[in-house]
């Protein structure tokens, strides 16, 4: 890095410094939480099952906590992932918007919340609708004979009460993710560039260019 005219990579017209770009990169996952048409709003969701290999699965970017480097997403607790993080908290989250064309990566340990104060809150924030997920009888994944929506067929039509809802929280939970590993790739016809940033506590301890 003796060479100033590489350390910093032309976003947008704009130049970023390693530092800057981790910050940057907080930014958009902060934004892809509360923007629900930005691309950063979904994410791939990586949990290792009971045969040692990687599950994947697409789950919202629900809030992001910059300070102290956590991002979080519900889950059903019945779920396989769920059960995935039971035995191995160990997560990576995978981020992609085609737009922006960057790429962000992350490796994290997963917390799980379940029937307290920060589960709680998060329902209470969820409409009826979005609670449709929580409200199937049996757990995600079930075999059924015919195709089916899980929960009550009448819900296909009208919303859910809260009341209605709310009987089903316990089904609900948070997933805390606290990173440790940041990956960032920014995909550019003139050349890709990558950088690494590495945590601990939620304290930034290092981070380089790296080879895309």
């Amino acid at each position: 890095m003796n060479n100033p005219l590489q350390d910093y990579i032309t976003i947008n017209d704009t130049p970023y410094a390693l530092t800057d770009l981790e910050t940057l990169a907080w930014k958009k996952l902060v934004n892809g939480s509360v923007k629900k048409k930005n691309g950063f709003r979904t994410m791939c969701v990586g949990t290792i099952d009971e045969n040692n290999t990687a599950a994947l699965r697409i789950v919202v970017n629900r809030k992001v906590d910059e300070a102290q480097k956590t991002i979080f997403f519900h889950t059903d607790n019945r779920s396989r992932k769920f059960t995935h993080l039971q035995q191995d908290n160990r997560i990576s989250l995978l981020f992609y918007d085609a737009r922006q064309r960057v790429q962000i990566a992350v490796k994290a340990h997963a917390t799980l919340h379940t029937n307290d104060a920060l589960a709680n809150d998060r329902w209470k924030a969820t409409s009826a609708q979005a609670r449709l997920g929580y409200m199937t009888n049996e757990p995600p994944n079930t075999k059924s004979d015919i195709a089916t929506l899980g929960y009550n067929e009448r819900f296909s039509l009208i919303k859910p009460t809260n009341t209605e809802s709310d009987l089903f929280q316990e089904n609900f939970s948070v997933v805390a993710c606290t990173v440790y590993e940041l990956e960032f790739l920014y995909l550019d016809f003139h050349g890709n560039r990558k950088a690494n940033f590495y945590y601990k506590n939620g304290v930034l301890e290092n981070g380089f260019w790296a080879v895309p």
